[in-house]
């Protein structure tokens, strides 16, 4: 995500988001409850769903290794597997916490319990 779609998303969730997403596969799928939100992909930009293919994102604010604030959220897609979530944040996740593909990091959705990590 880049330009418009990140002050947009800086807007519409407070994160002022780097480019990039770190995608993480769960140790199990997150349960999808009230603490999730849903974002049509129109709100993001008109062209959106046409653009990406996906019609709007679950989301839910996170902690992401108990210090840097994010956003997790799963594409309304046929296709996405439910043990994934991609994390949008103010910090290169990937950088900051020195991970290489596979590695393990804890999530928890703010104000709760852990709601998964991953593998």
């Amino acid at each position: 995500m880049a330009g418009p779609a990140i002050d947009r998303l800086r807007e519409l969730f407070g994160v002022d988001a780097v480019p990039g997403t770190l995608n993480v596969r769960l140790a199990e799928a997150p349960p999808r409850d009230e603490r999730w939100d849903y974002i049509p992909a129109d709100a993001i930009a008109p062209d959106w769903q046409a653009v990406t293919g996906q019609a709007g994102y679950f989301f839910v604010r996170v902690l992401i290794e108990e210090r840097y604030r994010g956003i997790a959220f799963q594409a309304d897609e046929p296709d996405y597997p439910p043990d994934q979530v991609e994390l949008i944040s103010d910090t290169r996740l990937r950088d900051a916490l020195g991970l290489g593909d596979g590695d393990a990091i804890a999530l928890t959705i703010v104000g709760d319990t852990a709601i998964a990590s991953t593998d």
